[in-house]
């Protein structure tokens, strides 16, 4: 009898054991999980940042970047241009007025819009060329930019977010030049 009360003391602190460790296992992956998404940027690319616009939390995505000294109606991938490349294809160069911080804005992160809020970053550590959807129809083409995953359909149907050229000038140096009415 005292082998068997041995046995299923044994098997309890055995199970206990695994308990506790699954457990301190799985807090911290559904602790994380409801924070908000935050991508790391490199210190440089920060700095860089901080100077042409300003850090605000976001609910929902964590610290976001809004730039400063925009024109009220500014929207991403407006100034500069289109570079074809044989590498990545249709890569994003910024003009001089945005130089500064479309190294990092336009090649890392997405953007997403709010009413009240404004265009704003989020921030990302994968590299593209450019993060936008394309449309092409008729001689024209368009693009927006992408957003965050979970707000892509939200931004297919806003015509708003989008810029359309006639395609003989999507690579042309002065693009905005070239743009169609928004509406």
């Amino acid at each position: 009898m005292a082998s068997i009360w041995r046995i299923r003391r044994a098997v309890f602190a055995i199970a206990t054991g695994v308990a506790i460790v699954i457990s301190a296992l799985l807090v911290p992956i559904a602790v994380g999980a409801l924070s908000p998404a935050q991508a790391q940027i490199s210190e440089d690319a920060q700095i860089a940042l901080e100077q042409y616009g300003v850090w605000r939390p976001h609910p929902r995505f964590g610290n976001v970047w809004v730039p400063a000294g925009v024109p009220p109606d500014w929207r991403p991938y407006e100034y500069g241009r289109w570079v074809y490349t044989d590498d990545w294809g249709w890569y994003w160069a910024s003009d001089d007025v945005e130089a500064n911080w479309g190294w990092v804005v336009y090649h890392y992160g997405r953007w997403a819009f709010e009413r009240g809020f404004g265009w704003f970053w989020v921030p990302g550590d994968e590299w593209a060329p450019a993060w936008v959807n394309w449309r092409y129809g008729d001689d024209y083409v368009g693009w927006a930019p992408l957003p965050p995953d979970e707000l892509v359909g939200a931004y297919e149907v806003e015509p708003a977010y989008w810029a359309f050229v006639p395609g003989r000038y999507l690579g042309a140096p002065r693009l905005r030049t070239y743009f169609v009415p928004v509406y």
